[in-house]
């Protein structure tokens, strides 16, 4: 999470993918495999920084969660305002028929040969 954090900090996350994306694929797999491969670059270790960064990456978790969570409420508080209030009214013999009738039609475009 920590080099995600970084990532986004340094603004590279973006530019990378820009490259990966506009860079040209290139089937030569015999001149790829004979190219030397450079040693991974080390980072230097940003202990107190990584530490500030995971703090507030689980702060901005926690409260994404509290949100979530928030909407889930609300969700099943108008779900239950609705379902009052539409299970209240029986559907007619109209309103069945047309619903049967829409149906129909709806099945019959999906089903129809292309």
């Amino acid at each position: 999470m920590a080099d995600a954090a970084r990532r986004v900090r340094d603004g590279g996350g973006s530019d990378l993918v820009r490259r990966l994306i506009a860079r040209p694929i290139r089937l030569d797999v015999a001149r790829n495999a004979s190219a030397p491969v450079p040693p991974p670059v080390q980072e230097a270790d940003e202990g107190p920084d990584e530490a500030s960064d995971l703090t507030r990456l689980r702060a901005e978790m926690t409260v994404m969660k509290a949100v979530l969570e928030a909407e889930r409420r609300e969700t099943a508080k108008l779900r239950a305002t609705v379902d009052g209030v539409v299970g209240a009214e029986p559907v007619g013999a109209e309103a069945r028929a047309v619903r049967d009738r829409w149906a129909t039609l709806v099945d019959g475009l999906l089903n129809a040969p292309r």
